[in-house]
């Protein structure tokens, strides 16, 4: 569970910083941070969650009448508001007692613009018709928007994109504890492929096996409410000097290349992300030395891994190291970021201009990779949460080529 009250506590802190009178989570894992439901309808305007800043104001969800039960049985929030879909559903003692109504359902799908009306009403209700409101713009279609600023028009709508992040950035226990089983889970997957034939195949091939190895892991290994929570894996590989990564396609594997991945797996939301490099017998020397300029980004970054060290400072440190190592062109926008709900990469990222500094409760993925047209992808990524003192690795792989056998 994440919206326990040291949440919402530091939510409202965070509204109040910025002058944010609510907070309006757009869909996605901002909705379901603060709802507990993963939510299963998630279409644009179709999964809402309204946030005041004052602790008097109840906050509000909107959802599909089909989620209403799933989403009060998940979620601490009581208001919850619905909206109809296409779907016809019936009551059954409606039915066997001839009184189930006919009903006109939206076409094709739900009416957005009447969402945003129920959105209207809920801030009116609160008297924060006029109020400043935030929102992650980036997740809002101009269509949706368009509609709520017609049914809100005296709202002033703000970016709250760093009020999530900033949210999201502190973990809990529990969520800690999701990515770790999840690094646990996808480290098991990059086992069981490097150590399973895998000549002939091509990326899709790749995934299947890794695939079945996380989903067997987490069906027998994973502790009780972590196998129950699996929720899926991603992967991005590519095989030999074509570094595009594909879906399916593409070049197979001869025992002549290398193969980047870069894969993660779910845990009740939560992704794992790490990657290496399988290598069929020793690599060449130039594979070797551009690996150990790598390698010797990770570990001049893995020190300052620490409350208060700054996240530019960390990417100076990995980047700089690599380049000492014969790599002088060596250049990335970012050498590691946040991880959280959702199995993408998260910010704030460990980059030149992020001066914030790391926090006990952070997860954060590191890596310093480099990926070489006509040669192949060279991939060291390892996890961590910043305690209170340092870090705390997830990350078991050795920090080097995986031999993969053919």
């Amino acid at each position: 569970m994440t919206l326990t009250e040291p949440t919402l506590n530091r939510l409202r802190t965070l509204m109040q910083e910025r002058g944010l009178d609510a907070v309006i989570a757009w869909g996605g894992a901002n909705f379901r941070y603060l709802t507990d439901y993963p939510i299963y309808f998630d279409n644009p305007g179709a999964a809402l969650a309204l946030v005041p800043a004052d602790p008097a104001l109840e906050p509000m969800i909107l959802v599909a009448e089909w989620m209403a039960d799933a989403a009060a049985s998940a979620s601490r929030i009581r208001d919850i508001r619905t909206f109809p879909l296409w779907l016809e559903i019936g009551d059954r003692e409606a039915i066997l007692a001839g009184t189930q109504p006919q009903v006109d359902k939206p076409t094709p799908r739900y009416d957005l613009a009447g969402n945003m009306r129920l959105l209207a009403d809920a801030l009116a209700e609160r008297g924060l018709s006029g109020g400043r409101i935030g929102i992650e713009r980036g997740l809002v279609s101009l269509t949706a928007f368009e509609a709520l600023s017609a049914a809100a028009p005296e709202v002033r709508f703000a970016e709250a994109a760093a009020v999530f992040a900033d949210l999201r950035s502190i973990k809990t226990p529990w969520e800690i504890d999701c990515l770790k089983e999840a690094t646990r889970i996808a480290e098991h997957g990059l086992r069981t492929l490097a150590t399973t034939p895998l000549r002939g195949l091509d990326t899709a091939g790749l995934k299947r096996i890794y695939d079945a190895a996380c989903a067997d892991y987490a069906a027998t290994q994973s502790p009780d409410g972590f196998s129950d929570g699996y929720l899926g894996t991603r992967v991005t590989a590519s095989v030999g000097g074509a570094i595009s990564p594909t879906v399916a396609g593409g070049p197979k594997v001869t025992g002549e290349e290398m193969v980047f991945f870069d894969c993660a797996a779910s845990v009740h939301g939560y992704g794992s992300d790490t990657g290496r490099t399988l290598c069929f017998g020793p690599p060449s020397d130039e594979a070797r030395r551009i690996l150990d300029a790598v390698c010797a980004g990770m570990e001049a970054a893995e020190p300052l891994l620490r409350p208060g060290t700054p996240m530019s400072e960390i990417f100076h440190a990995g980047q700089d190291a690599v380049r000492r190592c014969g790599l002088p062109w060596f250049t990335r926008g970012h050498v590691g970021h946040t991880m959280g709900l959702g199995m993408g990469e998260q910010g704030p990222y460990l980059g030149p201009t992020e001066h914030r500094p790391l926090q006990a409760g952070m997860v954060v993925a590191v890596e310093t990779p480099l990926y070489i047209r006509g040669l192949g992808g060279f991939q060291v990524e390892d996890c961590y949460v910043i305690t209170e003192t340092g870090a705390e690795k997830f990350t078991t792989l050795p920090r080097d080529f995986l031999d993969a056998i053919l």
